[in-house]
């Protein structure tokens, strides 16, 4: 873990003979043997040569004439951290190559390629055909990189330094981990209730009870932060846009990484022609904590044979361990680190 994190503190110049058409952004696609993850790529020029990074966070990249190679660091299902190391070329505006894969654990991947196409946003419409999403929802496989590393300001740098996961992460010791968090793991289902001027969504993961308004109505005065936030909702033809503020302070992922007070949540959910599939782009705007916002791709598929399950979780485990190795101390002292 220690050479992967050095490696990744490193950022490479590119060659003199650099291609000028590299630069911009790309949506990219890789292709292992299950399903295809993609995400956005960016190319951007510096003074020193060339930086990338991908759906928010620093990828260390060499570009060499038409050649190119870009570090993308991610987390597989079970959490070790792994890099996949793309390399490639241009021809005719569009990247595409092959990949291998990097990591100080025992995983198991068989090689793969990938491709890239000029990146164009959509274009929200105005006018609102809201869409019925109701219905339980369960994770479709693949979708996006999960992504590790993010571009952090220096105070979320120093913040972050003293960070240990198996004791400060909140879902440990039965605290929830907030929307941030919840509507980006893969792992669980979730149910969306629908009327006129609400959806709620009822998760899985801790039992979480959201609502999201969609009549224009404002937070109430000295409503407070919390790790769920106040999310206000509306159509943009059929993509519902939600936005959610009031967060409480809190982490980002698994790696901990902080969210502030003053953080804004926006999804923008797509369902598919067919009513069957709903996407969602995830990003975290916080520039307290981020100097780029950090971006998660989610999806789902509608089943309504799908059970949503009591989540259970029991505290007393977690501060048993404590006690019976004699750092409980040692976990107090730490409080500075926890939210």
């Amino acid at each position: 873990m220690r050479k992967l994190m050095l490696a990744f503190s490193l950022l490479c110049a590119a060659t003199v003979s650099a291609n000028p058409a590299m630069e911009g952004d790309w949506m990219i696609e890789v292709k292992p043997s299950g399903a295809a993850v993609i995400g956005l790529l960016e190319i951007e020029r510096d003074n020193d040569g060339w930086l990338a990074f991908v759906e928010g966070g620093p990828a260390p990249i060499k570009i060499d004439g038409n050649q190119v190679a870009v570090d993308i660091d991610t987390r597989d299902i079970r959490g070790f951290v792994i890099v996949l190391k793309l390399e490639g070329q241009l021809d005719d505006d569009r990247l595409s190559g092959s990949y291998t894969v990097q990591s100080d654990a025992e995983v198991s991947f068989t090689p793969g390629t990938w491709s890239a196409v000029r990146f164009v946003a959509e274009e929200r419409a105005k006018e609102p055909r809201p869409v019925d999403i109701s219905g339980i929802w369960k994770p479709a496989p693949g979708v996006d990189f999960r992504k590790y590393s993010m571009d952090l300001t220096d105070e979320a740098e120093a913040w972050h330094a003293n960070y240990l996961m198996h004791y400060d992460q909140p879902n440990v010791r039965c605290v929830s981990p907030g929307i941030v968090a919840m509507v980006a793991w893969g792992g669980y289902p979730f149910e969306v209730l629908s009327s006129d001027k609400r959806l709620t969504f009822l998760y899985e993961v801790d039992s979480e009870v959201r609502r999201i308004f969609l009549d224009d109505r404002e937070a109430p005065e000295f409503y407070p932060g919390s790790g769920m936030g106040y999310s206000t909702g509306r159509w943009e033809g059929s993509q519902l846009v939600v936005e959610t503020t009031h967060l409480s302070p809190n982490v980002r992922d698994f790696r901990g990484e902080p969210i502030s007070e003053n953080a804004r949540l926006e999804e923008v959910y797509k369902l598919s022609e067919d009513g069957q599939r709903l996407s969602a782009v995830i990003t975290l705007h916080d520039p307290e904590n981020y100097k780029r916002p950090p971006v998660r791709r989610r999806a789902w598929t509608r089943n309504p044979d799908t059970e949503i399950y009591p989540y259970e979780c029991d505290p007393d485990s977690f501060y048993r361990q404590m006690y019976n190795e004699n750092k409980l101390d040692m976990y107090f002292e730490r409080s500075k680190q926890r939210f």
